[in-house]
């Protein structure tokens, strides 16, 4: 797909990066277009599929789960049916065709450790067709996809958009009505209070004050994403690297910063950092992989793999140019994947 995007387009879709449910009287003159017309032409690129407005777990819950990357290999005969299965489950957040004697690489969230290993050892591993998997387990985040920006906005446009609630003191206590929250924002996360507080059985007031909080204290994340073809960054590759465990946390956090990244994980495993990116050419990949170890000597990039195609990011089933045309709400608590996802209406 090639870029689709008008600059007005861009400019919308990165103040909504920026405050993810703001309303359109904030939106609009923020990225200098009326309130209305930015409503419209945001409809526009949800109804083709280009951006929708995610929730992921923010760092509060994070610490409470067990995340891990998977490597699944199975036969090319069997790889469709094996996609089949996995799509529906709510705790596969993300899986990748991937390049690089891979199969397929996927994302998963669990509420614990043993949970985790039902998933992969139960679901996953017993699926026909599936040859091998190895684990990843994510055991720190330094960046992740709320934090990429399409940097379309003047500075001072951005400031104007770019802030942050100020962390209560105390944490949240996770409820049942909070999991109920976060998977109805897993549908669409700028979904308005009455259609969430309708979807959870509580009064609007009580949902916007749930949201609010969660936000607050960080137990929910909330990230604009973007159909990276239709953007202009049709190239995704993962990087493993190994770097001495003295420097695990400062190199993490450096590469988080560069603006190609779009994550930053430390691992539990022989590579003990992922790095993820966007980019704009092949050839960026050499470019970007001498960057990484030029301004880090010590690091050793240890495997790399090109996507082929993405098939799900963060519960949205995408199609083959990357629009979303279904979404399966995230769900770090389900036991079973027999939920059939909750289809996106793009009449």
């Amino acid at each position: 797909m090639r870029q689709e995007l008008s600059e007005q387009d861009l400019r919308l879709i990165h103040a909504v990066q920026l405050a993810p449910r703001a309303p359109w009287t904030t939106i609009g003159p923020a990225c200098a277009q009326h309130p209305i017309t930015a409503a419209r032409r945001w409809q526009r690129l949800v109804d083709r599929g280009l951006v929708s407005v995610l929730v992921t777990p923010g760092p509060a819950l994070l610490r409470r789960l067990v995340t891990a990357y998977l490597d699944v290999e199975c036969g090319p005969a069997d790889r469709e049916a094996v996609i089949a299965a996995l799509l529906v489950n709510p705790r596969v957040a993300s899986i990748t065709i991937v390049g690089s004697g891979r199969s397929l690489f996927l994302t998963l969230m669990a509420d614990s450790l043993q949970a985790l290993a039902d998933l992969v050892l139960a679901q996953i591993e017993t699926l026909p067709g599936v040859l091998r998997t190895e684990l990843y387990p994510i055991t720190q985040v330094y960046g992740e996809g709320s934090s990429w920006r399409l940097d379309a906005l003047e500075r001072s446009e951005v400031r104007s958009l770019d802030r942050h609630p100020e962390r209560p003191a105390r944490p949240l206590a996770l409820s049942g009505r909070h999991r109920a929250l976060f998977r109805a924002l897993s549908l669409d996360a700028r979904a308005p209070v009455a259609a969430l507080s309708e979807q959870v059985g509580e009064s609007p007031s009580t949902t916007s004050r749930r949201v609010a909080a969660m936000l607050a204290t960080g137990l929910v994340s909330m990230r604009c994403d973007v159909t990276q073809e239709a953007a202009g960054w049709p190239i995704l590759v993962n990087y493993f690297l190994r770097v001495p465990a003295a420097d695990l946390d400062a190199v993490g956090r450096a590469l988080a910063a560069l603006p190609q990244n779009r994550g930053s994980f430390a691992v539990a495993a022989r590579p003990n950092l992922f790095v993820s990116q966007w980019l704009r050419h092949m050839s960026d990949i050499s470019y970007g992989e001498a960057r990484m170890a030029g301004a880090i000597p010590s690091l050793e990039v240890l495997d790399r793999m090109v996507a082929l195609r993405v098939v799900k990011r963060m519960g949205r089933v995408l199609d083959a140019d990357g629009r979303t045309i279904a979404v399966v709400p995230l769900d770090p608590w389900h036991g079973s994947v027999a939920t059939p996802p909750a289809t996106t209406d793009r009449s």
